[in-house]
């Protein structure tokens, strides 16, 4: 507990603030990940009756449950590592890189980071929203998972920016 204390005495306000962002998006990925993120609803015109296909509202965890029950546990397991497992890892690094500091600690960070795609997700959902928009047949929604799990990602850009500040000698 003095080393946590060490370090935030001797932190600029911008660390500070890197790390209280890491923090509040490691809080925020939960409901990201649980709750809703989107409706795909199809429908198909015969002979001028429309027929709804499906209509199919998923969070991130119900997806990657699904899958594993279709039989895709591959890409199951590739969603639950890069989304939730990276992402909970790098935080888990950065907290421990932040309360005993070395380069070596803040190299891993920085690798941990790399595999981080989260972001790469959010623009897929992105792409499969406005993909089913553009289409007559297909509809989307965007809803509160998806709003969270964004949020997520730009917290947890920022507060990388400010905590790459920790790694530099103190004035």
């Amino acid at each position: 507990m003095s080393q946590l204390i060490n370090s935030w005495a001797t932190s600029t306000w911008a660390q500070r603030l890197g790390l209280l962002l890491a923090i509040a998006s490691y809080v925020i990925l939960w409901p990201g990940v649980t709750e809703p993120i989107m409706t795909i609803s199809a429908s198909v015109n015969v002979f001028g009756l429309k027929t709804q296909l499906f209509h199919e509202t998923r969070s991130i965890w119900e997806t990657v449950v699904t899958l594993n029950e279709q039989g895709y546990l591959l890409v199951a397991v590739l969603i639950v590592t890069f989304s939730v497992v990276i992402p909970v890892l790098k935080g888990l690094t950065i907290l421990f890189a932040w309360i005993w500091p070395t380069e070596m600690r803040w190299r891993i960070v920085a690798a941990i980071s790399k595999w981080s795609m989260v972001d790469v997700f959010v623009v897929g959902i992105l792409v499969a929203f406005l993909t089913a928009k553009a289409t007559a047949e297909l509809q989307a929604e965007l809803l509160v998972g998806f709003w969270w799990f964004l949020s997520f990602c730009i917290l947890s850009i920022i507060s990388g920016q400010l905590l790459a500040l920790h790694r530099l000698p103190q004035r």
